[in-house]
């Protein structure tokens, strides 16, 4: 248990750089600005290419913090599934640590990444189309915001507590039952070998933990699961980005449609990876 408790605090630690850079600029932005700045209105156009490259870097934070930034206004929705269908978090250098080469690694980056870019332009031209409230040009009313109140050092550290005490508590919770349970039955559990087997990756993706990532490299590396399911289960793991986006009681409807936009973009990748790669 002591271990399990080790390694949340750890992964938890990880993120609190990125919340806090991304909480103090989201604070600039509310204090010296009445809508967002222009050369983000400018880039909208671009939203998914840049959000992808973004959520493409091994940063376990990325993720909540594109949810914050989208929270406050300064994302389209196509944009942060961008960048949740191109994160990896610890992915990476688990399958570096783990004897899988380099070429396999830059085949995972490439294929998330085209993933990603195409899932964005796909939902900017289909789906969230007929909402344009949501697309570009992106404005947000900022007076009054509750993260200016108090002085910005106090609300930026403030606003950064509750999430990382937040992301504790249920990473905790998830590595608990993870060491419970075994990565062996885990293995078993996800349909080694059946066709269903990227849907069900996508689907334990969902789970708000960076060790999410962990297990699927892991499991992969092992040979327990497929290239094309190991895409579906990283394109959903978008770690705590999940948990900051539905933290938001008002925009919680929202949340859930992007949330579930992403699973289906990462099921049919994962199914079409498979099916290309093997």
């Amino acid at each position: 248990m002591l271990d399990v408790l080790v390694d949340s605090v750890l992964d938890v630690l990880k993120t609190i750089p990125v919340l806090i850079i991304v909480y103090t600029l989201l604070y600039w932005m509310e204090s010296r600005t009445r809508t967002t700045p222009a050369l983000l209105e400018k880039a909208a156009q671009f939203g998914p290419v840049c959000g992808a490259v973004a959520g493409a870097v091994p940063q376990c934070g990325f993720s909540a913090a594109a949810s914050a930034l989208y929270l406050e206004g300064c994302l389209a929705p196509s944009t942060l599934v961008a960048v949740f269908l191109a994160t990896s978090d610890e992915a990476i250098p688990v399958l570096l640590g783990n004897g899988c080469g380099a070429a396999e690694v830059v085949r995972l980056a490439a294929v998330k990444t085209v993933l990603a870019v195409a899932g964005g332009y796909l939902l900017r031209l289909t789906v969230l189309r007929a909402r344009p409230k949501w697309d570009e040009p992106l404005e947000v009313e900022l007076d009054g915001c509750s993260c200016c109140s108090g002085g910005g050092v106090f609300a930026v550290l403030w606003r950064t507590a509750k999430t990382v005490l937040l992301l504790f508590i249920v990473l905790f919770l998830f590595n608990t039952a993870v060491s419970f349970i075994g990565e062996t039955r885990i293995s078993v559990l996800l349909l080694s070998g059946s066709v269903f087997q990227p849907l069900l990756c996508a689907t334990v993706g969902l789970i708000p933990s960076c060790a999410v990532s962990v297990l699927l490299a892991e499991l992969y590396a092992g040979g327990a699961i497929g290239f094309g399911s190991m895409i579906a289960g990283l394109s959903t793991g978008a770690g705590f980005g999940y948990m900051i986006l539905l933290s938001d009681r008002s925009q919680r409807k929202n949340a859930v449609q992007v949330i579930a936009l992403t699973w289906l973009l990462s099921v049919a990748g994962g199914i079409a990876a498979q099916a290309i790669f093997g």
